[in-house]
């Protein structure tokens, strides 16, 4: 397992190095997007018509914060690169769980370090959510969101592992879409995640079951992601 773990760290210090400019990037885009989503969310109490907005962004926010912006990203659909990267790696003496924890720690990290971010952009950016949430409760409100990003994020790796570029494209399109109409339906049926996310975690604190539930999910999906990829890499054709 040691052996294992030395690949881990190795892909990982090759991956952040090809990216590192691709990371100031992405830095930018997350100080951005916690700020104007700051402004959105705590503006709900008194516009509740800003609900289904805030929903849908903060929905598309939470998917993304297990990413960072990388050249594999930008060339996906061109030039394959998920395909082509897991083919150069499967080329070298490393094992599939290697590759896989390495990507895993990738979600890890990027989680971590996105979330650090964008929470803290998004809580002193916007006053109204200050006035709802204490530190204790929004720790809780952004566990609650980090479980759900684990979740969405464990089913965008595991289709970077499993499918072509085109695909990974149009499946991508479909769970963004997917995200999109159960936010309406969730808006139409009267039921606003956002805002009832704050106040649980205003009301309950650390016995938020909300925060729990999410938290449970991300890390199976996480788990199920390990496995899926684990079984279905020796049987995909990389030429």
């Amino acid at each position: 397992m040691g052996g294992t773990w030395r690949q881990v760290w190795l892909i990982l210090g090759r991956e952040f190095k090809i990216d590192r400019y691709y990371l100031i990037g992405s830095l930018l885009f997350i100080v951005y997007m916690g700020f104007f989503g700051g402004l959105m969310i705590g503006g709900l109490q008194k516009q509740p018509g800003l609900s289904f907005l805030a929903n849908m962004m903060f929905w598309i926010i939470a998917s993304m914060i297990g990413y960072y912006f990388s050249r594999r990203i930008a060339k996906y659909i061109a030039e394959d690169s998920y395909t082509n990267t897991l083919a150069y790696y499967r080329s070298l003496p490393i094992g599939i769980e290697a590759l896989v924890w390495a990507r895993i720690a990738q979600l890890l990290l990027a989680t971590l370090f996105n979330g650090i971010v964008l929470f803290a952009i998004m809580y002193l950016s916007a006053d109204g959510l200050r006035e709802q949430l204490d530190l204790g409760a929004y720790f809780v409100f952004a566990l609650t969101w980090t479980g759900f990003g684990l979740l969405l994020n464990s089913l965008y790796i595991a289709m970077e592992f499993l499918l072509r570029g085109r695909a990974y494209f149009w499946n991508s399109l479909i769970l963004m879409a997917v995200i999109m109409l159960t936010a309406l339906a969730l808006h139409l049926s009267g039921v606003h995640v956002v805002a009832s996310s704050i106040s649980m975690s205003a009301e309950r604190g650390a016995a938020s079951p909300a925060m729990w539930v999410l938290l449970g999910l991300g890390a199976a999906g996480v788990c199920a992601a390990y496995g899926f990829i684990k079984r279905g890499v020796p049987r995909r054709d990389l030429a």
